[in-house]
């Protein structure tokens, strides 16, 4: 009887708990605390108290929570009386309870320290290698500019029969004459190879006019770079607290840093990024010199060249995110500090690879990854749909939720008379980038069109949002690998540039290709309502098959989708063949596996694939597409896995499915700008919750029943039972 009298206490306790935890679930809903609220972006702040105190409650008044700062810009933490001012501005704003992230830069991109960094060490400056082939038949009088920077070799290799003869390549350097090359070619077609390396200045972001200043950028592939920068900036700021930055800021906040070398306009020539110690590392790695390789792995296009490109870039990603990022989070833990920010054309693969070698691999080294959005117009934002999946996937193959985004509506001026998209329109911009798993928002997004309730209102409706998706895993039973490994193989330097902030023109066909067959899945997974996230060569190789799914944390998949994979490694070979054989579907896009990081091609790979593919007692199924559709990619998706989310149409319609505290979680929006209404079925839902983040209401809601959607509408779907 005491037995029985404890359990009945125990479970009225626990149900007395439970509803008070709803109560005020419910009640901060409605009025959402500072964490969730978007932040402003603030570079500098008043010297005088009184004015420090009015920014900070306007900032209150206006419904953020926050903001992004760092100390004043003259004397950039040089002056003690500067950094009087920000820590005494810091703690009056930690006194009102805003939330705080540490800007890490005078201007950008980070890992400068203003100009401290080269102004110690010139020799530190971002470099690459320079890349311009021209091909030329016998009798030609040659003439050709000499590549900028300091020539590595000028050669003319002969082509018989369509193959290049590197072992009769004759040198050129002695045909150049003020700047140029001039030689006559002898019978035969020839390849006239020139490479150089440079600084990356002119030309690329470094060169570009940033707050009315252009300071030349050092190479974060070098780690003394990233070590001296966070002596001058990260310990200078810890000296300026007696407490642990952790206690004071969320999070730093690191702004596009990256290797700089993606050409913004067309230069005429490729780039790979490079330093002195990236040539040191391929002869240690591989027992090679560099110089002697570097023209088949300019030029080949079959698997020689393909595992030089592959082996070159292995080793810019591990340079950028260790040298870089892991250094940046090690010591941000030593103050109990997340380490956050965004990075350099997060969009296109096409970017991340001369920039970042793997985007992922430097996500996967920040406690807080993030990306930018350089417009509130929801026409150009589809693919910061893929940037932040890509960010929100990294960081939960990390263990971690938080994802940031910095909104900077500097595209919008020139359509909208020097103003900001309407408030309508930043709306549904924000909306697509919660989908994609942005948490947390740093802005420079004024709301121009607003007075301050109207800045109030929009503030609540992106905190509720944000307060419901809070923590939790993303529930995608679909994953996509990111084939960055095969990309590497196509990346030859052909010329390149950055085409609408977004994107990349130019380079070469067959890395273009496999780029935007990346997008094409993602846009496909979208269109259809299928939850889905990204995962890396590590995240497969540390999953494990159980049930039918491949599982890591959390994370649970039974559908995985290989586009355009060509080299894989022998561990995700093992652990994707276990999971086929476990029932799991595998789904091959346009290319199969036939490489590892070690052979190209190798026949175990080539075999192990052909017997998985054709083998038909596997269920599902491993399926292999030669050529990309959509609309079967999805009929395969449909035959394979039930949905958690039936809708009667999904034109026009976005969603994310999370499960936070073993429920399950739904965030679907209207992303069009006219009022729908949507059927949406929740199959096996026995209860549900309607939180309507516009309003603050909560309300029950009957499975099937109309949803209606003003423009660019979101609603909170919470299952209950």
């Amino acid at each position: 009887m005491i037995r029985f009298k404890l359990a009945v206490a125990l479970l009225l306790g626990s149900t007395v708990a439970c509803a008070q935890n709803e109560k005020k679930l419910q009640a901060d809903f409605l009025k959402p605390t500072l964490e969730y609220r978007m932040n402003v972006n603030r570079h500098s702040m008043p010297r005088d108290d009184r004015e420090q105190d009015s920014m900070i409650q306007w900032i209150i008044s206006n419904g953020y929570g926050g903001m992004a700062t760092n100390v004043n810009p003259n004397e950039y933490l040089k002056s003690d009386e500067e950094l009087k001012v920000f820590n005494r501005f810091v703690h009056a704003s930690k006194a009102r309870g805003l939330d705080l992230w540490l800007y890490d830069e005078r201007s950008y991109p980070s890992g400068m320290a203003d100009t401290y960094v080269l102004d110690e060490h010139p020799e530190w400056e971002a470099e690459g290698l320079l890349f311009k082939d021209t091909t030329v038949n016998g009798g030609t009088a040659v003439d050709l500019p000499l590549l900028p920077g300091q020539p590595i070799l000028v050669k003319a290799v002969p082509s018989v029969d369509g193959q290049l003869e590197y072992d009769r390549a004759r040198s050129l350097l002695s045909s150049i004459r003020d700047g140029r090359i001039r030689w006559t070619a002898p019978d035969g077609t020839w390849t006239i190879a020139q490479i150089s390396h440079a600084p990356l200045y002119t030309g690329f972001q470094a060169g570009t006019d940033r707050g009315g200043t252009t300071p030349r950028y050092p190479s974060l592939l070098m780690p003394e770079v990233t070590k001296r920068f966070i002596e001058l900036t990260h310990r200078r700021y810890a000296q300026a607290f007696t407490e642990k930055l952790g206690t004071l800021f969320t999070s730093t906040f690191t702004d596009e840093p990256s290797s700089m070398a993606l050409p913004f306009p067309n230069l005429g020539y490729g780039v790979y990024p490079w330093k002195e110690n990236v040539s040191t590392e391929f002869m240690t790695r591989y027992s090679a010199d560099l110089k002697d390789v570097l023209l088949p792995m300019m030029l080949d296009r079959g698997p020689e060249g393909e595992k030089l490109r592959y082996r070159y870039f292995r080793i810019i990603a591990d340079f950028m995110s260790r040298n870089y990022f892991r250094q940046i989070r090690e010591y941000c833990s030593t103050q109990k500090l997340k380490s956050g920010g965004h990075l350099l054309v997060e969009e296109t693969m096409m970017a991340q690879v001369p920039l970042y070698g793997s985007i992922m691999a430097c996500y996967r080294e920040m406690d807080v990854p993030g990306i930018d959005v350089l417009t509130g117009m929801p026409s150009f934002t589809r693919r910061y749909l893929y940037s932040s999946r890509l960010a929100s996937s990294a960081a939960e193959l990390q263990g971690n939720s938080m994802v940031m985004c910095e909104s900077c509506p500097i595209s919008d001026y020139n359509f909208y008379d020097g103003k900001e998209a309407p408030t309508i329109e930043i709306k549904g911009s924000l909306n697509r980038q919660i989908v994609g798993g942005v948490t947390d928002f740093n802005n420079y997004l004024q709301l121009q069109h607003e007075d301050s309730n109207g800045r109030k209102a929009f503030n609540d409706y992106i905190a509720r949002v944000e307060m419901m998706l809070a923590g939790g895993v993303r529930a995608s039973r679909i994953a996509v690998y990111y084939p960055v490994e095969t990309l590497w193989s196509k990346y030859r330097p052909l010329p390149s540039c950055l085409q609408s902030w977004d994107n990349v023109a130019g380079g070469a066909p067959e890395a273009q290709r496999l780029s935007q067959l990346f997008d094409r899945v993602s846009d496909c997974l979208y269109d259809n309502g299928w939850e889905f996230s990204y995962v890396d060569a590590a995240g497969i190789e540390q999953s494990k098959v159980e049930n039918k799914s491949l599982a890591h944390g959390e994370l649970r998949w039974d559908v995985l989708i290989l586009p355009g994979v060509e080299t894989i490694t022998p561990q995700m070979l093992t652990r994707i063949t276990e999971f086929a054989r476990a029932g799991g579907c595998v789904i091959l896009l346009e290319a199969l596996p036939k490489n590892t990081p070690d052979a190209f091609p190798s026949e175990a790979v080539e075999s192990a694939v052909a017997q998985m593919v054709g083998d038909k007692t596997l269920t599902p199924a491993v399926y292999y597409e030669p050529t990309f559709n959509a609309r079967l990619l999805n009929y395969l998706l449909e035959g394979v896995l039930d949905r958690d989310i039936v809708l009667d149409s999904y034109a026009g319609v976005l969603h994310s499915h999370k499960r936070i505290g073993g429920r399950n979680v739904y965030f679907i929006v209207n992303d069009t700008n006219a009022p729908k209404t949507v059927k949406a079925n929740f199959p096996g839902a026995k209860s549900l919750e309607g939180w309507n983040p516009q309003t603050g209401e909560v309300k029950p809601l009957e499975n099937g029943a109309p949803l209606p959607f003003g423009p660019y509408d979101g609603m909170i779907i919470r299952q209950t039972k």
